[in-house]
């Protein structure tokens, strides 16, 4: 995916974009197009989307903007051709939990850096806060006690987050 950002000044019209896309397309033999990037992104991106995730969980990293929704079990359509087996993230009815737990976490006043809630017929939603990132995870069974969701959310937090450094 490219993204282009355009002062507000620019005039923009077809030739500017076709040139752009040219441009983009040709090797310059300063690193690779996006041609040329294509085919080897591709099957990179295919075997990580393909691995189906242990937990339900979406991610998000307030300094670079990176969203990650967690890939389950599900026929659906790859965006770069082809299908897979995966769906991502929260089920449609648990997507309505995630707004006011964001806005918990978000709240000067409150200060809370984690939230949990369960709901009597679904589980557990848990969201977490350290520095830039926040990610909220999704445990299935009505049973699973507030002791062993803060366990899953540890181990969850240890198996992603164990690899990132800060300097």
């Amino acid at each position: 995916m490219l993204v282009l950002v355009f002062d507000a000044e620019v005039h923009i019209d077809v030739r500017l974009l076709e040139s752009l896309r040219d441009l983009c397309s040709r090797s310059s033999g300063d690193g690779l197009s996006l041609a040329e990037l294509h085919p080897l992104i591709v099957p990179q991106y295919a075997q990580v989307m393909e691995q189906e995730d242990e937990y339900r969980f979406v991610y998000y990293n307030h300094t670079n903007h990176a969203l990650r929704l967690s890939n389950q079990a599900n026929i659906s359509r790859s965006l770069l051709g082809g299908s897979r087996v995966s769906s991502a993230g929260p089920k449609p009815a648990e997507r309505a939990f995630l707004a006011p737990l964001r806005a918990t976490l978000a709240d000067p006043k409150m200060k809370c850096r984690e939230v949990s809630w369960k709901s009597a017929d679904r589980g557990w939603v848990c969201a977490k806060r350290w520095c830039a990132r926040e990610f909220y995870l999704l445990l299935d069974g009505t049973s699973t006690s507030l002791s062993r969701c803060q366990d899953e959310c540890a181990r969850f937090a240890s198996i992603h987050f164990s690899n990132i450094f800060m300097m």
